[in-house]
């Protein structure tokens, strides 16, 4: 499989999920909404090595990182080694700063995926903007470095007012510009709104 076929499952997989509004840290958010399926995913395709975070219980793969290539019953989730492994080929350097990424995945070809995942909160009303733009930014960081960016974003709770109709054709409508303009470089940014748990 392709990084860019992965990318596409991974986003679909993604997009199917439905957030609670219930309390969650960011880290659990990434962890069930994110790492969860892409891992499932480079399970079944073997040939796409994922990294993520070093996370509990922090066991690493089998028989190193390299040697279990061809055999992901040794992988291990959250391996610290293939987390460090990663950067060389992962983390943007730019004006004497670097950048890390939530989620690294690389194909046999050497392309490679980005995944940054934020979870955003209105507050009494007040959108979370600074935090979007800083979301966004990292996005196109990542693009300077890797064949495909992938950004997900849940957002929880909504803005004060309602808009009026043709504000909301003007939102929709920019969301979308926003969205060729980002996917020009490769950039794909899937939003998510929580809902309350059912029951």
């Amino acid at each position: 499989m392709t990084i860019d076929s992965f990318a596409s499952a991974l986003r679909e997989a993604i997009s199917r999920q439905r957030p609670s509004t219930a309390p969650m840290k960011e880290g659990a958010f990434e962890l069930r909404h994110v790492i969860k399926p892409a891992w499932s995913l480079a399970v079944r395709h073997p040939d796409v090595h994922v990294s993520v975070h070093p996370c509990p219980p922090r066991e690493k793969c089998l028989d190193g990182c390299k040697g279990t290539a061809a055999d992901p019953a040794k992988r291990r989730c959250g391996c610290p080694d293939c987390w460090h492994d990663s950067k060389p080929w992962s983390v943007v350097r730019a004006y004497g700063m670097k950048h890390n990424f939530d989620l690294v995945a690389r194909d046999r070809q050497g392309r490679s995926m980005a995944v940054e995942v934020k979870r955003l909160s209105f507050k009494n009303g007040t959108a979370p903007n600074g935090e979007f733009q800083r979301f966004v930014g990292q996005c196109t960081l990542a693009a300077a470095r890797h064949n495909t960016v992938l950004g997900v974003c849940c957002l929880v709770g909504h803005a004060g007012r309602k808009l009026a109709p043709a504000e909301k054709r003007l939102e929709k409508q920019l969301e979308r510009a926003l969205a060729r303009r980002l996917k020009a470089i490769s950039v794909h940014i899937l939003v998510l709104h929580a809902a309350p748990r059912a029951g």
